[in-house]
C-alpha cells in the first residue's frame, strides 16, 4: 500500500425490515428496533498521524456482540482500500488487489499491511468510551462524569461531544494515542441495531 493512502473504514449493517422501529438522534444518529443493542456502527472521519506521514478519509465500524468487527477501508472518493474482519481468534485483512492476509495479532498485522497499529482488540470497548473490563485501566471523569481520558493496554483514549443514542452516552470525537500514533475519530452518527 502506498504511503500516504487515505483511508476510510466502513462496516455494513444490515437494517431490520417490514415492521422494525426506527428513530433519529441528534446528528442524524439513528436507533432500529427495540430492546437490546445487538449491533453498534458508528460512520464519521479519521485522521491518522504518525513520523512516517499522516493520512485521513472517512470511517466506518460495526461490532456485533461484544468484540466481532467488521471494516472497510476506503478513500476519500469511495474507492475500497481494505476490509477487515476481526474477532477475538483471528483478523482476516484483504486489499483492494484481492491479496489477503490473516493473524492473531491484529496489531501487527494492520501495522505491516496497513502502514500504522488499528487497536482493534481495544476498539469494542474503546469507541464508545469504555474500558475493557477485564484489563487495569486509569480513567479521567468530566464535570458530566463521562470518561475524559482512559489509558489502558499502552494507549490513552481522549473523549469530547457525548450524546445519547437509543438510551446509551456515546462519544461524537475520540483520540487514540500510543508512543509516536494518532488516530482521530470523528463521529457524524452512531446507528444502534436493537433487538427484543
Amino acid at each position: 500500500m502506498k504511503r500516504g493512502t487515505r483511508a476510510v473504514l466502513w462496516g455494513t449493517l444490515s437494517l431490520l425490515s417490514g415492521c422494525a422501529l426506527w428513530s433519529p438522534g441528534p446528528q442524524g444518529d439513528l436507533t432500529v428496533g427495540q430492546g437490546t443493542v445487538r449491533t453498534w456502527r458508528l460512520e464519521g472521519r479519521i485522521a491518522v498521524r504518525q513520523p512516517t506521514g499522516s493520512e485521513s478519509g472517512q470511517l466506518e465500524w460495526q461490532l456485533q456482540g461484544r468484540a466481532e468487527q467488521h471494516l472497510e477501508l476506503r478513500s476519500p472518493l469511495g474507492t475500497t482500500v481494505a476490509l477487515v474482519d476481526s474477532s477475538p481468534v483471528q483478523t482476516h485483512l484483504t486489499l483492494s488487489d484481492h491479496r489477503d492476509y490473516r493473524a492473531s495479532d491484529p496489531t501487527t498485522l494492520t501495522q505491516t499491511v496497513l502502514g500504522y497499529a488499528l487497536p482493534l482488540q481495544g476498539l469494542p470497548w474503546w469507541l464508545r468510551g469504555r474500558s475493557d473490563p477485564a484489563l487495569p485501566v486509569q480513567v479521567e471523569w468530566d464535570t458530566e462524569h463521562h470518561p475524559q481520558r482512559l489509558s489502558q493496554q499502552g494507549w490513552v483514549m481522549t473523549y469530547a461531544n457525548w450524546r445519547v443514542v437509543g438510551g446509551e452516552w456515546l462519544p461524537g470525537m475520540i483520540r487514540l494515542v500510543r508512543e509516536d500514533l494518532q488516530i482521530r475519530i470523528k463521529v457524524d452518527h452512531w446507528v444502534l441495531e436493537q433487538q427484543e
